[in-house]
Order: structure tokens, then C-alpha cells, then sequence
């Protein structure tokens, strides 16, 4: 019996490692098979991971540049000149633009080179230009206030470039914007005086006689809306449309209680407090600089819009006072100057329109417009009539050193007003974006006469001090017309031509998209 068992296990000597290396044999072949599996996966998910890193590299480029407007607003302006380094020894990676074709020029900058990672700034030229010219704004920003860059980013070879869309923080992001929520000092019988006591924030002007303007409930802000002041408040004005317009407001507290009212805004805006101050530029001079020769007026001028043209009445250039019929510009610019002989008239709060300044660079404006334009003056605007676009996509700007205003004749007998006005417009409407530098947006002898209706602005209106358009009786309009204001949603993205920015006003993306294909890049 011994001895059969020691046979058979003598037998199955070996078996254990045969079996053994048949296990490792499968099992080779299995991983082999699974490595032959996803092999091509490998390959794809670097290819993918290279795709996704050039898309960064690009953005860090864009966010790059815009730190760089950040530290410098006139960065732009350098083209790719004189810029300091990014880091010692490495030149800033901004280039003209390149057309693709011939051997790459572009200077880049490595972001991580373990990854090959690399970005290149090109700044694209503003129509009517071939590259960007050193210290002229306009060969980058084009007339609507847009600049334009292509950004393109690399990683191992995968390339990928971005076009960003940059404008500035602008006036006309708002429906409505103030630096002083208080009466215009010119609006007084002494302004020099109250020039000294008005043009001062809420809290320094307090105990000064300045007349504080409200908003109560009627008061309607359809549209984001800013103020470098705060708010006084009776009642429940509504401010904004829904959370998507931003509320800006600064002062030690958003709104204040005018006296013997409640303070309870509507804010269907989104608040932001404070918000920081909108600095206003001193004068549209760099308006007048752009434009072309034959539009330049000197002293009093009317122009009626009909179209792609105008009727223009300007007896210093003419020598009479008969309308001429001309095209509007081609870059969409008109600028009206004060004679040399100087414009001394201050404004009138009690207008009497049987002697106008001549010397003065006020245009009176109305009509209709088939193209984008802006419209300047040294002195006023005045909007004797209807602004209307012509299609829902054109945009005007009216931009006055001192007041823009609005016609609104009553008659007068020894400084009294009689309490009845004629030939004005009622519910009368303004299509445009409205700047007034120096002063007012304001509605002449807005104290006065029957009440006129509405005053329908469509766009933006900024001012440096905030302008009355009429008086009310409790809930009625007594005087002037009645607010109704409602945002141009256009404004976010587009302006008039070549309108104004604020002093210093950040950089933005207001559109990003990617190019395909990406500007060639060699391979690295």
C-alpha cells in the first residue's frame, strides 16, 4: 500500500508548475490584449489633454493683457513698443497681426515648459488700418469702441486661438449715470457760488442751499444705472429691470430719506455698493479731432436728420441762413464749434429763444437717421423735435461740453412766466445715447408752462450734474414733461462713433469666441 501511494505522487510531481506557468501565459495574453485595447485611447487622451491645454494657454494670454491694460489703461497704445518685460530677459509676447503665411514671427511666452505650454498676443487692426499705428488709439479701437485681439495658446504641437472682443467701462453701460446727484450750479441766479458749493458730494454739501433732487415713485429706471453720489429717495422708485442691471451707487449709504418721505426703493436691479467713482473726461475735444473737415461748424447751427442725410443752417459757413442739404459723414461724426470770437453767454435757466448766441457752438437738432452718428458741440445741444432711428439697430450720440437740452418755449411778460407754453413737442422722444460733460441733460423753462407729457429717452443718458425736466403736483405732472427712460440693450456691446470714455475705465471682454483653425503655429 506504501509503496502505490508513493508512486502516485511521484506521479503528479511538476503538475503545480505547469499549471502555474498556463495561469501566467493567460494572463500575459490578456494584459497584452487590454493593452492593445486602449492603446489608441492613449494616444488620444494626450492629444485631448494637449487640445484642452492650448485653449488655457490661450486664455491665460487674454487674462495676461487685460492685466496689463489693468496696471496700464494706454498699454494699447504702445502697439508692441517700448513694453516692459513680463518677466527679466523675456520681450512681452504682443505682436502685430500675422496673415499665416511664411515662417512664424510672433513672439510667445512660455507658460510651463514641462508641458511646452506657450501663448502669443496679436492686437487686430481697427478698420480702415493695416497694423496698429504707435499712439493712435483709433488704428486698434474701432468707432464703436471696440478692440479686438487674437490670442492663440500651444501645447505639444495642438494649437488653438482665441478672438476677444475688449471695450471699457463706459457712460453709457447705464441708462443713467450722474457724478453729482444735486441741481446743476448753472441753474442758479449766483452758479459761480454754487459751483463752489454743489460740485461736492452729498455729505461735503449739506448746509450749502444746494437744491436735492429726488427720485420718488413715479420715478422709473429701466436699465443698469450709476451714480459717483448716493441716492436721495421719497418713496418707491423703481431702479433696474431685473438682477442682470447693475445699480451703482457710492456715498457712506446708497439712499437717503428726503424729508418727510419713506425710503423704500424698488431695486429690481442687482445693488452694488459702493461701486467706485466714473471719472468724466474735461472735454470732447477728441471728438472734433476725428472729424473730417467739411463738418466741422463754427457758431449756431441747425440740423434737421432726414435720413442718409441732413438739412444744415450755419450762416458762418453759408453766408445766409437758408438750408443746405448734405450726406451725412462717412465716418458718422459731426462736430459744431464756438466762433473764435468766444462764447461768453452762461446758461438761462428762464430761456427766451428771441436771442440766441451766435458766436456759441450750439447745434438745435431733430429728425430722423438711417446710419450710425455722433453729434458734438462745444457749447449745447438742443433737441427741438423727435430723434428717431430709422431701424432698430443704429445708434446716435449727442455729446455737449456743457448742456444737452431740450426745447421748451413759454411765453414771459417782465420775468414772469404766463404758465403757457407753444411749439414745443409733446411726449416727445430721443433715440440716443446723451452726454453732457460739464452740466445737464435739462429740459428748458422745466419750471413753467402746461405740463408736456412724456420725455421718452431711449439709450443712455449721462450728465455731470443731474438735470431737472419738470416739477410735479403730488402725483401729476405740473411742469415739463414726465421721466420715462428705458436702456438701448445695444449700448452693452456697440457705441455711437468714436463716443467718449470715462478718465481711466477699466478694460472688459465683451465677446469671446475661438477661430477655427487657430493661426498656424510650428511645431514644437
Amino acid at each position: 500500500m506504501h509503496l502505490i501511494l508513493r508512486k502516485l505522487r511521484d506521479c503528479q510531481r511538476g503538475f503545480t508548475t505547469v499549471t502555474l506557468m498556463g495561469v501566467l501565459a493567460v494572463g500575459g495574453l490578456l494584459v497584452a490584449a487590454g493593452f492593445a485595447a486602449v492603446d489608441p485611447d492613449i494616444s488620444l487622451s494626450r492629444e485631448d489633454q494637449d487640445y484642452k491645454q492650448a485653449y488655457g494657454a490661450a486664455e491665460s494670454g487674454l487674462q495676461w493683457y487685460l492685466n496689463s491694460l489693468g496696471k496700464n489703461n494706454n498699454y494699447y497704445v504702445n502697439c508692441t513698443t517700448g513694453l516692459p518685460q513680463p518677466t527679466p530677459g523675456q520681450p512681452a509676447p504682443v505682436n502685430q497681426e500675422w496673415n499665416g503665411t511664411g515662417p512664424d514671427p510672433r513672439v510667445w511666452r512660455t507658460i510651463d515648459a514641462t508641458e511646452k505650454a506657450d501663448y502669443t498676443v496679436e492686437l487686430l487692426p481697427a478698420p480702415g488700418f493695416a497694423a496698429c499705428v504707435p499712439n493712435n488709439q483709433y488704428s486698434v479701437v474701432d468707432p464703436n469702441g471696440n478692440m479686438r485681439l487674437r490670442v492663440t495658446g500651444r501645447s505639444r504641437g495642438e494649437t488653438r486661438s482665441v478672438i476677444a472682443t475688449l471695450r471699457r467701462r463706459n457712460f453709457i453701460d447705464f441708462i443713467y449715470f450722474t457724478d453729482f446727484e444735486t441741481l446743476d450750479p448753472a441753474a442758479y441766479s449766483n452758479p459761480a457760488q454754487m459751483e463752489i458749493n454743489c460740485a461736492r458730494y452729498r455729505a461735503q454739501r449739506a448746509g450749502r442751499g444746494c437744491t436735492e433732487i429726488r427720485f420718488a415713485d413715479n420715478d422709473d429706471v429701466f436699465g443698469p444705472f450709476h451714480t459717483n453720489d448716493n441716492v436721495l429717495v421719497c418713496g418707491t422708485p423703481t431702479f433696474g429691470r431685473t438682477k442682470r442691471d447693475v445699480i451703482e451707487i457710492n456715498g457712506p449709504t446708497p439712499f437717503e430719506t428726503s424729508s418727510g418721505c419713506s425710503n423704500n426703493p424698488d431695486l429690481k436691479g442687482f445693488l452694488d455698493h459702493p461701486a467706485g467713482p466714473l471719472e468724466m473726461p474735461p472735454s470732447n475735444r477728441a471728438i472734433k479731432d476725428v472729424t473730417l473737415p467739411a463738418y466741422v461748424f463754427e457758431g449756431k447751427t441747425t440740423i434737421t436728420l432726414t435720413g442718409q442725410t441732413m438739412q444744415v443752417i450755419n450762416q458762418r459757413r453759408f453766408g445766409d441762413l437758408l438750408p443746405r442739404e448734405m450726406p451725412l459723414p462717412t465716418n458718422g461724426v459731426i462736430y459744431v464749434s464756438n466762433l473764435l470770437a468766444g462764447c461768453t453767454s452762461g446758461y438761462d435757466r428762464d430761456q427766451d429763444y428771441s436771442n440766441q448766441p451766435v458766436n456759441c457752438g450750439d447745434v438745435w437738432i431733430k429728425g430722423n437717421y438711417s446710419r450710425d452718428l455722433t453729434v458734438a458741440a462745444d457749447n449745447d445741444i438742443v433737441v427741438n423735435g423727435h430723434l428717431d432711428r430709422n431701424s432698430e439697430g443704429l445708434l446716435l450720440g449727442l455729446i455737449a461740453n456743457n448742456f444737452v437740452r431740450v426745447y421748451h418755449p413759454v411765453t414771459w411778460d417782465d420775468g414772469e412766466c404766463e404758465e403757457n407754453a407753444s411749439g414745443y413737442v409733446r411726449d416727445l422722444r430721443i433715440q440716443a445715447a446723451i452726454l453732457a460733460l460739464r452740466h445737464s441733460f435739462i429740459v428748458d423753462n422745466w419750471g413753467c408752462g402746461d405740463p408736456a407729457g412724456s420725455l421718452i429717452v431711449d439709450g443712455a443718458i449721462a450728465q455731470r450734474f443731474r438735470g431737472p425736466v419738470g416739477t410735479v403736483n403730488g402725483t401729476a405732472i405740473a411742469t415739463g414733461y414726465r421721466k420715462d427712460y428705458e436702456y438701448n440693450d445695444r449700448l452693452r456691446y456697440r457705441e455711437p462713433p468714436y463716443f467718449l470714455d470715462p478718465v481711466q475705465a477699466s478694460w472688459r471682454v465683451a465677446r469671446q469666441n475661438e477661430q477655427v483653425p487657430a493661426t498656424a503655429a510650428p511645431e514644437q
